[in-house]
């Protein structure tokens, strides 16, 4: 080490005072020695990130600058997920979970979840990933596990809220399903017992008070979809609606009402006890949909399934249908942050105006890449096992 080496110098230095010659070389390397730690210090260099570039060869230029970090290759074979969380990005891969800090390239927090079927879901600071089919569970907040246990039987689907509280189904004992809310120290805040169907789906709201959950069952040769709504501490439901011929995409709570999404329908469920139609089952085709920070929905439809024209909505809070815009093809992705909504095509990216729709920024891109999510100005893009920064350009006002 270079500090053995100094200290040994010192040593021989002491024992041969008269060796003019040892001493100039000594000087010389404290002097050059105290130049680089300076030099570092300034640059703030960042010694795992030199390392990381080494591995991973020509893609990354050290640098200070955050632009010289992408494109940023991960060791992974499949991307599952990744997902915004406050101002990081939170990506599962087939082999790990991490959050990913986009500014500086450095991983804050990572771990090997070694699950088959890996499912995330984040709220707050809190991120919960089971292994669906399986009864292996974790949650972790940004820096540190919570807790890594295994659940009494195979999880089907949960949900997670701000609180660290997580709802789950699971296959039950003497009945079709089983619904469980556990608060983050693992104690069971509801055990609910379900035996008119499947559980498909589950929700709970930020504070970890409220819950929903979707069955599905067949009833005279017809497909029959129930919604359920139940509050922690009641030990019966407070309402539940039937859907025919749909099947539920997601469930998502928006402050204290809930979003119902179907493949051909949309939804809200107010206080818990009242269904109102955004639209219809059958008026629309589902393509995609994301949420924003506050939990309203971005949603992108066809009015049937092989149309080529799609419509892209912002619904808000109360369900009300706020911008309309078409789309001339239909998207594979789309994501909002602040007050925008980015779509994903097979050929492009545009970011458009929550509020009126308009286009605020373009970029060309191709097939390859398969998510976006846009923080602050910068448009971050998942492709194949890497993550690459996307230019985009300001549309020009006319």
């Amino acid at each position: 080490m270079p500090n053995n080496d100094v200290r040994s110098r010192n040593r021989t230095y002491k024992r041969k005072k008269n060796a003019a010659k040892t001493r100039r070389i000594l000087w010389g390397v404290i002097i050059v020695t105290v130049a680089i730690l300076i030099i570092l210090k300034i640059w703030e260099v960042d010694f795992n990130s030199i390392k990381r570039s080494i591995t991973q060869g020509s893609q990354n230029v050290v640098s200070s600058s955050a632009e010289n970090i992408y494109p940023y290759s991960l060791d992974s074979a499949k991307i599952f997920d990744i997902t915004p969380q406050n101002d990081k990005l939170n990506i599962m891969t087939d082999i790990s979970c991490m959050i990913f800090n986009p500014t500086t390239g450095n991983v804050d927090y990572t771990f090997n979840h070694g699950f088959s079927n890996p499912v995330l879901k984040t709220a707050g600071n809190y991120f919960f990933v089971f292994d669906q089919g399986n009864d292996r569970v974790r949650l972790d907040n940004l820096s540190e596990n919570i807790y890594e246990t295994n659940f009494e039987n195979s999880v089907l689907c949960a949900d997670l809220s701000k609180t660290g509280t997580v709802i789950y189904a699971v296959k039950g004992k003497d009945t079709k399903c089983e619904l469980y809310v556990i608060n983050k120290s693992l104690k069971k805040e509801l055990k609910y017992k379900v035996n008119d169907g499947y559980i498909v789906s589950v929700a709970i709201d930020e504070s970890g008070k409220r819950c929903a959950f979707a069955t599905i069952n067949s009833k005279n040769a017809k497909l029959i979809t129930t919604i359920h709504t139940i509050n922690i501490g009641d030990k019966k439901e407070r309402a539940e609606f039937n859907l025919e011929e749909t099947n539920i995409l997601d469930l998502h709570y928006c402050e204290k009402d809930l979003f119902v999404i179907g493949d051909n329908c949309v939804s809200r469920v107010t206080s818990q006890k009242r269904l109102k139609e955004i639209f219809k089952i059958g008026e629309v085709n589902t393509c995609c949909f994301n949420y924003t920070k506050y939990g309203e929905l971005v949603y992108v439809y066809s009015k049937y399934s092989s149309a080529n024209e799609n419509y892209l909505t912002y619904i808000n809070s109360v369900g009300k249908i706020k911008t309309t815009v078409e789309l001339k093809q239909k998207p594979k992705y789309v994501s909002s942050s602040s007050n925008e909504m980015t779509v994903l095509f097979t050929d492009k990216v545009i970011t458009y105006s929550l509020t009126d729709g308009t286009v605020k920024y373009t970029a060309e891109c191709d097939d390859s890449v398969s998510a976006i999510h846009k923080l602050s100005t910068k448009c971050f893009i998942c492709r194949h096992q890497v993550i690459d920064v996307l230019e985009m350009k300001q549309k020009e006002k006319k």
